[in-house]
């Protein structure tokens, strides 16, 4: 039996849409994120809208570590918004890759500084910079 990677990969955002909106709900955002069904009408266009952010999610079956290529296609997309790659491998837990001014807003803008990180700490960030975000972006 074979697996589809796209539709692998179509699983892999409505399960990171998921624990978004479940974040959003606890948090007392309004706001529910969704797949980004027009990333298939063309280039240019992140996989997951959220407000202050683009994401972009990869799941492969091997591998372990960052691709440039990833990096590089969320940047492109965020069009002035924090780009986010969420990326996973099979067997290996998930995976957020921000640039380092998402952390630290005080910093300078510049998506080639990055962090990797558990999506827990990606989350934990989120809840401690959205009302910050909301004043920048």
């Amino acid at each position: 039996m074979t697996i589809n990677s796209r539709n692998k990969g179509a699983q892999f955002e409505r399960d990171v849409a998921k624990i978004l909106n479940e974040f959003f709900i606890a948090e007392g955002i309004d706001y529910q994120t969704k797949r980004n069904l027009d990333q298939y009408q063309g280039a240019g266009q992140c996989d997951l809208n959220m407000p202050y952010h683009a994401v972009e999610c990869k799941f492969y079956k091997e591998g372990n570590g960052l691709r440039n290529a990833w990096w590089n296609q969320v940047c492109e997309s965020a069009q002035g918004r924090i780009p986010v790659l969420i990326f996973k491998f099979n067997r290996k837990p998930i995976q957020v890759c921000i640039p380092l001014h998402a952390i630290n807003t005080e910093w300078e803008e510049d998506n080639n500084k990055i962090a990797f990180m558990p999506m827990d700490e990606w989350l934990e960030i989120l809840r401690r910079n959205w009302k910050v975000y909301s004043k920048i972006y």
